[in-house]
């Protein structure tokens, strides 16, 4: 059954992949040979999915994360492999609950200390340079990364602290609960 499903992927999507791959790597032996690593994980990791719905999204990942694979090993310098952070949207897109917990931690940013906020949100939601934030903010270019990490840090911990996260191996929230003893009026992000 397993090898009947992974030669169905095979054949639908093996060239669309491979184009994927040679949109990012320049070599095109070394991009079929990134598409074999990508099938080699998805047959070893078919089982995991459980939505054929997702699968285009669960594909895309895995290449993405393949690809980036590929270029650490590789110590390349010439490319920001920040740029592979960006989620693939497709048609079919993945149900996660990552939504859902940004729209939390969105509310959480509120109680953040100034000093961490500003930053934070400078540099998430208006696509600023911690150089530009430095300057608005009359604090060194490490202050600014500095801020906007620990702003990352306590927003993690008020989440972590909040909720059961139930994540896939790619860091998206799959399901969530709230603990019990969580007290959403109490402020975690003091300090």
């Amino acid at each position: 059954m397993r090898d009947i499903q992974t030669n169905n992927i095979w054949n639908k999507f093996n060239y669309e992949l491979l184009n994927y791959i040679k949109s990012k790597v320049s070599d095109q032996y070394e991009a079929e040979d990134i598409l074999q690593d990508v099938f080699i994980k998805i047959y070893k990791n078919i089982d995991q999915l459980d939505d054929e719905a997702k699968l285009k999204s669960w594909l895309y990942k895995i290449t993405n994360n393949t690809i980036i694979d590929w270029y650490r090993k590789r110590k390349a310098t010439d490319i920001n492999i920040d740029l592979f952070d960006i989620p693939i949207r497709v048609e079919e897109d993945l149900l996660t609950m990552n939504d859902e917990i940004g729209a939390c931690l969105i509310k959480f940013l509120g109680r953040l200390p100034k000093k961490y906020r500003d930053p934070l949100e400078m540099y998430e939601f208006k696509g600023m340079k911690h150089k530009d934030i430095s300057n608005v903010l009359s604090i060194s270019l490490s202050g600014s990364k500095t801020r906007v990490q620990r702003a990352r840090v306590k927003l993690r911990e008020v989440l972590v602290a909040c909720c059961e996260l139930e994540l896939d191996t790619y860091g998206n929230v799959m399901a969530y609960k709230k603990k019990e003893d969580y007290q959403c009026t109490k402020d975690n992000t003091k300090g």
